[in-house]
């Protein structure tokens, strides 16, 4: 796989979020997992922890958001938000929520703002 066809293939499934369930594996997971490991890029990190976020994989969107904001990812810091607040993984940390949340809003996202008032 090429970068430029891996991209493709991730950009096909962000128009189309009703795929089989091989065809999510191959053009997401695949794709965005090539992605990470060539370019290092933060926002298929977040896109992919967002991915398992929305199939309640919480411990793989957890891995793939902390990845994300060790690069200094911002949309990364809401999940992350989410994860510790709502006990994602089987642990609640609100300090942890508090942190993430708190980054987040100084970057200017009002979930996290209304989350930190």
């Amino acid at each position: 796989m090429e970068i430029y066809e891996a991209r493709r293939i991730a950009e096909k499934y962000y128009f189309k979020p009703t795929l089989t369930e091989e065809d999510e594996a191959f053009m997401m997971i695949e794709a965005l997992e090539y992605l990470i490991a060539e370019t290092k890029d933060p926002d298929y990190m977040a896109d992919l922890g967002g991915y398992y976020y929305e199939k309640k994989d919480y411990d793989l969107a957890l891995k793939y958001y902390e990845m994300a904001d060790s690069y200094g990812h911002s949309w990364a810091l809401e999940g992350l938000g989410y994860i510790w607040y709502y006990g994602r993984t089987g642990q609640r940390d609100y300090e942890k929520a508090f942190k993430y949340y708190s980054k987040a809003a100084k970057n200017g996202y009002m979930r996290s703002e209304m989350k930190v008032a």
